[in-house]
């Protein structure tokens, strides 16, 4: 299946709140979906970068083996058509990123056209910073603002990264997807018998984990009860995330644990309070494991090479 996706990327303050959007249409014109996403804080290429980023991920989504993307971006569409070098040190990790999503396309290609010609992108990204069109990310702030991006290993944190998904401890897993699944409307992704449940909202591999691991018939605090199992620090890219791994290594703070989940790969370790940590990175979604019926995800754990992770630095 062929797709075209026109995407776009705004921000208001370059660099200020900034978000993207995708609108996809098949091979005969026929629009199959429109979707904007708040970004945080970004400047105005940072954005488009994230929107072609955010179109090839759609099309991968709908099962896309061929892509046109169009932007009114001329940079970046000629940095991704190898016509311009990548002189800007924030940029260059996006251009590599959508190298790598590019990849599993049987073909793809992108132009450039005039903002008139990308309307429709355009208006949603206004609308998503004006509030008015519902985000994909309903759990950005879209008043965000962050500094310019950093290198990882330059002093600062990457600013790109977030939080992103939590698990709680309950009592009784039933009673607690009646309250986020039945009430709440979040979506069933993966359950793990009445070990563990995995739900979320459009289609992510999990914005809420929900275990009875610690906790099963328990009350609320003190420990063995429910309440926070870990919180989760979603990193944008492997490489920045090993720059967090060699962060802990250098100031002597051990990691309790490291691991591969198909979806994601993580590090585990507890802060002085004792309160579970999580710094994770995501796979391209079209990359995540799924069940034999291609809905929800197949998450597993093995464990994570931590000196390859490492080499990211190096490479």
């Amino acid at each position: 299946m062929k797709v075209v996706v026109n995407v776009d990327g705004g921000s208001r303050g370059n660099p200020g709140p900034a978000a993207v959007a995708a609108v996809v249409q098949d091979s005969d014109g026929e629009v199959l979906e429109e979707r904007g996403e708040r970004i945080g804080g970004a400047t105005n290429n940072v954005a488009e970068y994230r929107a072609v980023l955010f179109g090839i991920e759609r099309a991968s989504e709908l099962g896309a083996s061929e892509l046109e993307l169009v932007g009114d971006s001329e940079l970046i569409v000629r940095q991704v058509k190898g016509e311009y070098k990548v002189k800007d040190k924030a940029l260059r990790d996006l251009h590599s990123q959508v190298q790598d999503a590019l990849r599993p396309f049987e073909s793809w290609s992108i132009r450039h056209v005039r903002r008139e010609q990308n309307a429709e992108a355009d208006r949603i990204v206004n609308e998503v910073l004006d509030g008015v069109h519902p985000p994909d990310d309903q759990h950005r702030d879209p008043e965000a603002t962050e500094p310019d991006f950093a290198e990882p290993g330059s002093g600062s944190i990457d600013p790109r990264v977030d939080i992103g998904h939590v698990h709680l401890k309950v009592a009784d897993l039933d009673r607690a997807l009646e309250l986020y699944c039945d009430v709440l409307g979040f979506e069933l992704q993966q359950r793990m018998g009445d070990d563990a449940a995995f739900v979320s909202a459009g289609g992510y591999h999990h914005h809420i984990g929900l275990n009875t691991w610690h906790s099963k018939g328990g009350s609320p605090p003190p420990p063995d009860s429910t309440g926070l199992f870990h919180l989760a620090i979603r990193y944008p890219t492997r490489r920045s995330l090993a720059d967090a791994l060699r962060r802990l290594s250098e100031a002597g703070i051990p990691i309790s644990g490291a691991s591969d989940h198909g979806v994601s790969e993580a590090l585990y370790l507890n802060d002085p309070d004792g309160n579970g940590i999580e710094l994770y990175w995501d796979r391209p979604r079209a990359e995540w494991p799924r069940p034999e019926q291609g809905e929800g995800v197949d998450m597993f754990t093995q464990p994570l090479d931590l000196p390859d992770l490492l080499a990211e630095l190096d490479a």
